[in-house]
């Protein structure tokens, strides 16, 4: 038989099931694995009453075909959308796109220009809840000018039958001569389903969100959940992904952590699974109810805080084994150095990524730091080493993190209740945040991370109020814990629900850990981590190296900026530069400097010229992209200042 004659005797599910299969192997094999699905497809396209069979009824009341019809008439007509800020001014011009943002905004203030209502219908990505029979997809892909088509489904049976009912190369040729891909989600937890949603979509075409279309398919409690889930993020999902005056500040500090600081290097290898539960303790109000129970087992388990977990735990009069901090600002510099003259920290190890201030290291006479997944420090001078992946983005992230790393499988969550039932109470009595009447008064920055607008369900029912850097937070802690699956992790704390933490009363707990067995495996934790040495980047001649490709690459990204004026061939051009720096490490560091920045000014010409009126388009965009290209070549300015100073501390020895 030729090979000709097989293809055309494929069926058309075959065909489909193989296109799967190069979207996701994964899913393609659970959807093999069904063999013959308890539902079937009945009717046809031709007579018009194409459906599901569930057994007791038909999925579709109306017929699949005259469904999806009226679906897609009347979501053109009235579609929901994900709709990203206006900028607002700010009175800090420290930041590239600050500063980006506020002179577009004067150029718009000067010449007159007001927004209009409505932005552009093209968009850069449709996410369709719910695939169905998939009757709606090609007709949606038709009418909608997206570039990107993702698609989340609870049921594998649904899957299989979209693959007997519709052409999915169809949707992938229509998306690929767009410039974009398909993506299949297949999950059994709304919470779940919604991270994968951010996740991808905050890594692939990040800078083209604005706009993007949310279909709810199907009603179900689970698609209703993840749409809900997917929406209370949006605040998180065009969140700025980093910016480059924020690595310059990590690059040095890991730099003189590295040189400066003796230490133990935590790094993700096979290690000894550890018996001893582990104690997390952050400085959520639930601490003041709990901590008897960290009191009554502090000798048979292993006490770990988080940031100003410290200054509560301390206030009630324990000492931790560990304490960690990850902020790279001088916040917890001041918070800790403050502790240190009413308390003794001798005994506690610090806990770390390597981009902490120098400062707060030295206070402390064992260290044990990590390079943290992504940043510059990590790519420059942690090539040859293993970052910790899903250690951020609060510190209670990187507790629970460094801990199931080290090999322990108990733990216990304590005052991580990322909210509160009372937004009123929020923080534990005894943390600085309420222990120091004068601190937030002075420190407007942690004054704002009080406020709690977004309402969550509590680990123990009812509602909790959280904020975005909590949600953050719980999003990624669920996502680190989906990848402990043989970790029992409880979570004690009366705040937001934590998926993949066990909901635990800390009075029903009962530990059942020794005093002896908590000093074995601390043994063993510290016989197990390495002596931290031999980094590479620590030369004047690779730091120049650095200096001559960071000088290339934002050279080239503000010509794209000041040359092209299409804004989607100007978006793929600035992500095909950031790709090419993939190619070793001094690139791979030269893109964590830029990638964020990039995006972000490239999102806020992308964002504002969608809302302005076509006639003074072309004006915005010519005077918008010249500030960006002149933005990004004054970093340079910046960056040598950085580089001219390590390699002044490295001659100093």
């Amino acid at each position: 038989m030729q090979v000709l004659d097989f293809i055309e005797e494929q069926t058309l599910f075959d065909r489909n099931l193989a296109l799967l299969e190069e979207l996701d192997h994964d899913i393609a094999e659970k959807v093999r694995a069904l063999g013959v699905p308890s539902s079937a497809v009945v009717g046809s396209l031709e007579e018009g009453d194409l459906n599901i069979d569930l057994g007791h009824t038909r999925f579709y009341a109306e017929g699949a075909m005259r469904y999806c019809e009226r679906q897609v008439d009347n979501f053109i007509k009235k579609p929901h959308r994900i709709k990203l800020s206006w900028a607002q001014r700010t009175s800090s011009h420290e930041l590239a796109n600050h500063r980006v943002a506020m002179r577009g905004l004067d150029y718009l203030d000067e010449n007159k220009i007001e927004r209009v209502d409505e932005m552009d219908a093209d968009a850069g990505y449709l996410i369709v809840l719910g695939v169905g029979l998939g009757l709606q997809i090609q007709p949606l892909l038709d009418r909608l000018d997206v570039r990107n088509l993702v698609l989340v489904e609870q049921h594998p049976e649904f899957l299989y039958h979209a693959l007997e009912a519709s052409d999915w190369s169809q949707w992938k040729e229509t998306i690929e001569e767009r410039g974009g891909e398909v993506r299949v989600i297949l999950a059994e937890n709304q919470f779940l389903a919604a991270n994968d949603l951010y996740v991808y979509v905050r890594r692939h075409n990040f800078g083209l969100i604005d706009g993007s279309y949310i279909l709810l398919h199907y009603q179900s409690s689970f698609m209703r959940g993840t749409m809900d889930e997917l929406i209370s993020r949006v605040p998180v999902i065009a969140a700025n992904p980093g910016f480059f005056e924020d690595e310059i500040v990590m690059l040095r500090n890991c730099f003189r952590n590295l040189q400066r600081h003796e230490h133990r290097l935590l790094q993700d290898k096979v290690r000894l699974r550890l018996s001893c539960p582990v104690i997390v303790v952050a400085s959520g109000p639930s601490t003041d109810t709990a901590i008897d129970f960290v009191r009554d087992n502090a000798d048979k388990a292993i006490i770990i805080t988080c940031g100003t977990g410290l200054s509560a735990l301390l206030g009630y009069g324990l000492k931790p084994d560990f304490h960690v901090d990850t902020e790279n600002t001088e916040g917890p510099l001041e918070i800790v150095t403050g502790l240190t003259a009413a308390h003794d920290l001798s005994g506690i190890t610090l806990v770390a990524c390597n981009t902490v201030d120098p400062r707060l290291t030295a206070l402390f006479e064992e260290r044990m730091l990590y390079f943290r997944d992504s940043v510059s420090g990590t790519q420059f001078f942690g090539r040859n080493f293993n970052p910790l992946m899903l250690a951020a983005p609060t510190v209670a992230n990187a507790a629970v993190r460094t801990m199931l790393g080290l090999g322990f499988r108990e733990v216990y969550l304590v005052g991580v209740d990322l909210g509160s039932r009372d937004p009123e109470r929020h923080h534990s009595q005894k943390s600085i945040y309420v222990a120091d009447e004068e601190f937030l008064k002075t420190h407007p920055e942690h004054a704002a991370q009080t406020k709690y607008p977004i309402s969550r369900s509590g680990n123990f029912g009812g509602v909790v109020f959280a904020n975005s850097s909590f949600l953050y937070a719980n999003m990624f802690l669920s996502n680190l814990l989906s990848a402990f699956p043989t970790a029992s992790v409880y979570n004690l704390s009366d705040g937001a629900r934590i998926v993949g933490t066990i909901p635990r009363l800390a009075r029903t707990v009962d530990l059942k850990g020794t005093a002896e067995l908590k000093q074995r495996d601390l043994s063993l934790l510290r016989d197990s981590l390495d002596v931290g040495a031999s980094y590479p980047g620590l030369r004047a001649e690779d730091l120049n190296e650095l200096r001559a490709e960071m000088k290339s690459a934002l050279q080239t990204q503000a010509a794209f900026f000041r040359h092209e004026r299409d804004l989607h061939t100007l978006f793929d051009s600035l992500e095909q530069t950031l790709s090419d720096l993939e190619q070793d490490a001094v690139r791979r560091t030269v893109m964590s400097f830029i990638k964020g920045t990039t995006f972000m000014l490239f999102q806020f010409v992308f964002v504002t010229i969608r809302r302005l009126p076509q006639e003074a388009r072309p004006g915005f965009l010519e005077a918008a992209c010249e500030i960006c290209a002149e933005e990004m070549e004054g970093l340079q300015k910046q960056f040598d200042e950085l580089i001219d100073m390590l390699i002044s501390e490295l001659d100093e020895g």
